[in-house]
This record gives structure tokens, C-alpha cells and sequence, in this order.
């Protein structure tokens, strides 16, 4: 046990990219699960690094025009298609591969069409087989975002067809430095060059490529006229790419300490610090000059500061501290938005924002690398023929059409899209609050217009309906009351409140009787009111005013007849007030004095009305033989009168003509 213990120490000063596990030449149990724990580290890490590819597409996507933003998702695609085709057959081999004979600081040879059952085929190299295979698929992963960086650069111009082409040519360029910083015999890895997870070897080399590719494209059509600005279609998916471009550069800057054992573990989380102090200091940062620049929170501002940050650590992230990550973000978020008025001087058209996120924040980052960075205390770091451009037409129309034939919603929606100004960001917003105002204005005068409607219908349905009397008195005095009788005319009465008259049968001044019918109209007076004296119509007024007050009718049906009483009973819930019978006779005469009797509905009994108190419940006593004493005038109301009493009254006499009860007082 001594000895492998003595070769994995020996083996702490181990390269940065370990193509081939430090514990290579140790055959144990224990170096087996060396082996297996850092392969479970990196091959996740390598998971983690591929659903960047979502967000690249998805900020891509968002910072073009919507005509175009189906064909950026599908050069995303083209990127791991064929970027992955082209790593596997001669990218690998060019970036590490070994062969004795041609053996260089400037190229590898050999591993082409990569097979690690082929190069390790016996039972004692079963472990650097598996190992190899890992290894591989994270350095796969990191060669396609290349390309992936080279895409948002030739956004809107180039052709799919010479893009995948450029997309395999990329990927066999980013070959090249990733051997010259990474492989032990590299010309910079052998002068010392620090670079972790791919700074220079990734983003560099991405950023330099895009910028040639797009200034050789020259700019989209009308992007620097005065009267044409573009601006990204979705704000929305720019934003989620950066979170998944975010998530996955933990997966680049911890997986690429490539493992977890012989202290790496240790490594890991502090690149993981690193990339999450970076992106804070260049997150707030950006939001700094933001504001203070524009009175806003820029998109475009945000998501810079944020990406260029976390491009400046990637080469430092495993042996950076908290202070350095944060110091060395915040200063990359400063000249990723410098660049921005510099690249529209000159007129680069950068959709996606390649030169100031990948260029020149890969330029810093690789300076901090001497600044800040320190040895660590246990682990030695040591040395460590086809058209380009679409056409005019075709970049006007746009290339979901052209190249995808896609006519569908995404350029039936298109506009040119230009940013609002101030002014005119104010003068929308003036126009849709008045909107509103006047929308909840004509929503509230059609609500009042529709209760006015059904208030009117009421009372239209009321004055059409039979039975129902209207009175318009004094709470507590006399008042003059307009009666409705079957339509027959009006009549004066004294007492208190509104007064409800019920059916009864009226002689007009002709001598003819009216027989009562039945009234379904509302009633509106909780009082009762005996049969009264009733005149002809044309005495009376010539308006009806709806009581304050409501009453109660309910509906009796009398004996057949003509001298028939009218049954009636009716239900008094507030405001008690004395019943005043009255008769069609003179003042002063016999039959003046004589209640009005009532009839029953369900019997051919005569009973009194009933009457209820102010608790709204009527007198438990049912003697039909009690009465109440009539008022000793007509002219007067007595307000000690007795309620809540059955009151049974002899038949009244016959209504007399009218006219007769004028010298009433």
C-alpha cells in the first residue's frame, strides 16, 4: 500500500487537463475508485456543459430579428451535428494526439477517429479506457460552444449551407491553442500559461473568429441608418439563455479541475465560488452603469456584465480567491460595455454581443491570471467555393423563409424593430393610461344606464298593474293621496304614511259598479287602508309619485255578488299606524261609524283585517268576536287606536256617488 500511496502524492503536481489520470501507472483497488469517482465528476460536468447549447440558442435567438430566429436555433444545432462529427474524427487528434514520430509543441497527431477500446485494449488498461472516454466528452463539449460563439456573430447573413462549413473549420482551428495551452507538450503550456477551463483556448479563439467572420460580412442591412435600429426580438428568451449559459459555466469551471480525488474535491468548490463572486461583481456592475448612463436597467447591459464576467474567471476559477473572482468580474462587466459604442463607431454588426462577452473579457481574463494568481499550499500547479452571405432579398425576407421555408408566424409578425425614445416612451404610456381611464369611465356609465333601464321597467310594470294605489302624504300629518281602483279614479284620505288601496267595488259617477279584479302589481305601503270613498278619474292629479314607503297586498277573493265585501288582509311590518275606517256617508251619519269589513280567503267567514305590530307578528289571540273601536272622526287619526287585534266589523254599506264627501274637513 505504500507504494501507490507514494505515487498518487508524487503525482499532486499534476497537469491541468489530465488527458491521462495522474494514477495512470498505479494498479490497485483503491486507484480504481480513483478512477471511478473523478469519471462520475467530469462526465456529469460534461452533461451539465451540453444544455449551454440551450442557451446559446435561446440568447442567440432573442438578441436577432424575429425573422430570423428559427435559423439561429438551427445553426445551434449544426454546431454539436457537425462540430461533433468534426472533433471526433481529427479535432481530438490535433488537440492531443501523441504519436511519437510527429510528436510537436505546435499540433498533435494521431487519435484521429477517436477509439479508446482500440488504443487500450488490455485488461491491466481498462481503467484509462473508461477514463479516456470521459475525458473526451468533456473536451467535445467545451470545442462545440466554439462554434456555438462564432454563430451569434454571423447572425441574419450567412447561408446554412457555408455555415456548417465554417462550423467544422472552427472547430479544427479552436484545435490548435487548445494544444498549445493544454497538452504537456505545448508551446504555451511549457511556458506556463495558466488557463483552467478554457478562456483563451475557448472563448478567445471563438471571439477572434467571430469578429473576422463579421466584419468580413459587413453589417446587416440598414443597421447603422439613422432611421433603423434593431433591437432584440425576445428580451424574454435572451434573458433565459444567459440563466442556462449561467448553470452551465458551473459545469465547465468545476469539471475542469477534472476529478474530485487527491484533494481536486477542494478545487472544485472553490471554482464553483469563483464563478458565482465573478458573475455577482459583473451582474452589479453592469446594473451601475446602466442606470447612471441611462436612467434604466438596459437589457443588453445586464446580460454583458454577467457573461463577460464569468468568461474573465474561467481562467483563474481554481485557484482564485472570493475577492479576486469579484474584483476581476466587475472589471470585465467595465470593458465588455466600453466596447459596445466602439464596435457601433466603427460599424461592427455584433447581434449577440460575441467581441465584448467573448474577445475582450478573454483578453482581461488572461491578465488577471498574473495578477492574482497565487500557488496553492498543496497542490502545485505547474506549466501547467460557396457563397458566404445571403443575398439582399434573402436578408430582408429573412432566413427562416429561405432556408428553412417557414412563412408562418414569425414573419407575418415581424417589424422592424427600433427602440423607443424618451419622448416617445412617455407619450405611449400618457395614451394608455387615458385608455384605461376612459374605459373604466364608459364601463361604470354602462352599469348606471343598465340599473336606470331596470329601475324604469319597474315602476312601468307597476302603473300598468291593477289593484295598486300610489300615495304621496306627510310621515306624521295629512296628506293627500293618489288612489288607483281598477284604473277608476282618485280619492282623498287622512293618515299617516303611504297609503296602499285595495280592490273594492268603485261607482263611478255614472251610477255603475266596477267589480274588483285581481292585481299582480307591487304594493308598496305596510298599512292598512278600509274601503274608502273614491271619486272619478278626471278629479285625478295628473302625477303619480311612488311612495317612500312599501306595503303588502295580499289578495283576497270575495263572495260573489254585488253587494259583495272585498276580502282582503293585508300584513303591516313597520311603522305601526291607527286604522281609520271609513264609509261612502255623510260626516256625522250612522254609517259613517261603522268599520269596513274584510273577508277571508279561505272561508266565507268576515273578518277584520289583520293587523301586525312594530315586532312585524301578529296578536296571538284568534277570537273572531273582538273589535276594535272606531275613531269618534273621520277628519282626526287617533294614534291610541289598538294594534294587533282581529277586528270584526258588519257588512259596509254601498258606495255612495262621488262628490258627496267634499265637505269632509
Amino acid at each position: 500500500m505504500a507504494a501507490p500511496e507514494t505515487a498518487i502524492i508524487n503525482a499532486s503536481a499534476m497537469q491541468i487537463v489530465q488527458i491521462h489520470h495522474y494514477a495512470e501507472n498505479v494498479q490497485s483497488p483503491e486507484v480504481d475508485k480513483l478512477y471511478q469517482d473523478d469519471a462520475v465528476w467530469i462526465i456529469s460536468s460534461s452533461f451539465i456543459i451540453f444544455t449551454m447549447h440551450s442557451g446559446f440558442g435561446l440568447l442567440e435567438s432573442g438578441s436577432v430579428s424575429a425573422k430570423d430566429e428559427v435559423n439561429i436555433m438551427v445553426k445551434n444545432v449544426v454546431d454539436v451535428v457537425f462540430g461533433g462529427l468534426s472533433y471526433w474524427s481529427v479535432g481530438f487528434g490535433l488537440s492531443y494526439g501523441d504519436y511519437e514520430p510527429f510528436r510537436n509543441s505546435y499540433v498533435g497527431f494521431g487519435k484521429f477517429f477517436y477509439d479508446p477500446t482500440r488504443d487500450y485494449g488490455t485488461r491491466e488498461q481498462i481503467n484509462q479506457e473508461g477514463w479516456s472516454y470521459a475525458s473526451f466528452l468533456f473536451q467535445l463539449s467545451l470545442a462545440t460552444t466554439a462554434s456555438t460563439i462564432v454563430s451569434g456573430a454571423v447572425a441574419e447573413r450567412a447561408k446554412l449551407k457555408s455555415y456548417i462549413l465554417l462550423g467544422c473549420l472552427v472547430i479544427l482551428i479552436q484545435a490548435l491553442p487548445a494544444h498549445w495551452v493544454w497538452d504537456k507538450e505545448g508551446i504555451f503550456y511549457k511556458k506556463g500559461v495558466v488557463d483552467f477551463a478554457g478562456c483563451s483556448a475557448v472563448h478567445m479563439v471563438g471571439g477572434i473568429i467571430g469578429l473576422i467572420a463579421t466584419v468580413y460580412l459587413k453589417p446587416r442591412r440598414n443597421r447603422f441608418n439613422e432611421d433603423s435600429v434593431h433591437q432584440m426580438s425576445s428580451p424574454t428568451n435572451a434573458l433565459l439563455g444567459t440563466f442556462l449559459l449561467w448553470w452551465g459555466w458551473f459545469g465547465i469551471n468545476a469539471g475542469s479541475v477534472w476529478g474530485i480525488t487527491g484533494g481536486r474535491w477542494r478545487l472544485g468548490a472553490r471554482a464553483a465560488v469563483a464563478t458565482i463572486m465573478s458573475s455577482i461583481g459583473g451582474g452589479a456592475t453592469a446594473i451601475t452603469i446602466s442606470f447612471v448612463k441611462t436612467k434604466k436597467l438596459q437589457v443588453n447591459f445586464l446580460i454583458n456584465g454577467i457573461l463577460s464576467s464569468i468568461v474573465s474567471i474561467t481562467a483563474l476559477c481554481a485557484v482564485s480567491r472570493s475577492w479576486h473572482a469579484l474584483v476581476i468580474g466587475s472589471i470585465s462587466s467595465m470593458f465588455s460595455i466600453a466596447v459596445l459604442p466602439i464596435l457601433d463607431r466603427l460599424h461592427i454588426d455584433d447581434p449577440v454581443g460575441i467581441v465584448p462577452i467573448h474577445l475582450t473579457s478573454s483578453i482581461w481574463g488572461m491578465i488577471a491570471v498574473g495578477i492574482f494568481c497565487e500557488e496553492d499550499k498543496y497542490l502545485l500547479i505547474s506549466k501547467s467555393p460557396l457563397g458566404l452571405r445571403v443575398t439582399d432579398y434573402e436578408e430582408q425576407i429573412g432566413a427562416d423563409v429561405i432556408e428553412h421555408g417557414l412563412a408562418g408566424t414569425n414573419v407575418a409578425r415581424y417589424v422592424l424593430e427600433k427602440p423607443l425614445s424618451t419622448r416617445t416612451f412617455q407619450t405611449v404610456t400618457k395614451a394608455i393610461t387615458k385608455w384605461k381611464r376612459l374605459a373604466k369611465k364608459q364601463s361604470r356609465h354602462k352599469r348606471m344606464e343598465a340599473a336606470k333601464l331596470k329601475r324604469q321597467e319597474e315602476q312601468t310594470a307597476f302603473s300598468q298593474s291593477n289593484g295598486v294605489v300610489v300615495a304621496n302624504g306627510n310621515g306624521n300629518g295629512n296628506g293627500n293621496g293618489n288612489v288607483i281602483a281598477n284604473g277608476t279614479g282618485t280619492g282623498n284620505g287622512n293618515g299617516n304614511g303611504n297609503v296602499l288601496h285595495h280592490r273594492s267595488n268603485a261607482t263611478t259617477a255614472n251610477g255603475t259598479t266596477n267589480p274588483p279584479r285581481r292585481s299582480n302589481g307591487p304594493a308598496f305601503n305596510n298599512q292598512v287602508m278600509p274601503a274608502s270613498t273614491v271619486t272619478t278619474a278626471r278629479d285625478a292629479p295628473s302625477t303619480l309619485r311612488r311612495a317612500d314607503s312599501t306595503a303588502i297586498e295580499i289578495d283576497e277573493h270575495p263572495e260573489p255578488g254585488p253587494n259583495a265585501p272585498v276580502a282582503e288582509s293585508v300584513a303591516t311590518t313597520s311603522f305601526p299606524q291607527t286604522v281609520e275606517p271609513t264609509t261612502a256617508g255623510k260626516p256625522g251619519s250612522a254609517s259613517s261609524k261603522r268599520p269596513t269589513s274584510v273577508k277571508s280567503s279561505t272561508s266565507s267567514q268576515r273578518t277584520a283585517p289583520l293587523v301586525f305590530g312594530s315586532s312585524g307578528a301578529p296578536d296571538s289571540r284568534t277570537s273572531s268576536s273582538q273589535s276594535m273601536k272606531a275613531p269618534s272622526s273621520a277628519g282626526r287619526s287617533n294614534k291610541n287606536s289598538t294594534l294587533g287585534k282581529f277586528i270584526r266589523a258588519p257588512a259596509p254599506r254601498a258606495l255612495s256617488p262621488a262628490g258627496e264627501d267634499t265637505d269632509r274637513p
